[in-house]
């Protein structure tokens, strides 16, 4: 990973710590992969992953669809 692309990862993690602060996860250690990032909240386990490709950086996962304190399971029992 080149210096200017870690600085565009380290923004693009700074951003989804933010998005997931706000449905009130707090995101343990990253978990770095080629050309992704994972990382869990601490208290529900709920998954925030960014994707960095070179021209569309994106994020997703449970962490940014639901509040802390839900399940984190994508396909939740009705």
């Amino acid at each position: 990973m080149t210096s200017g692309t870690g600085h565009q990862v380290a923004a693009l993690q700074r951003i989804a710590v933010f998005s997931a602060a706000v449905r009130g996860h707090e995101l343990g250690g990253w978990r770095m992969g080629e050309g992704y990032g994972a990382a869990q909240c601490t208290h529900c386990g709920a998954e925030l992953r960014v994707h960095f490709p070179a021209l569309q950086p994106e994020m997703d996962g449970a962490a940014l669809d639901d509040v802390c304190g839900q399940p984190a399971l994508a396909g939740k029992a009705a």
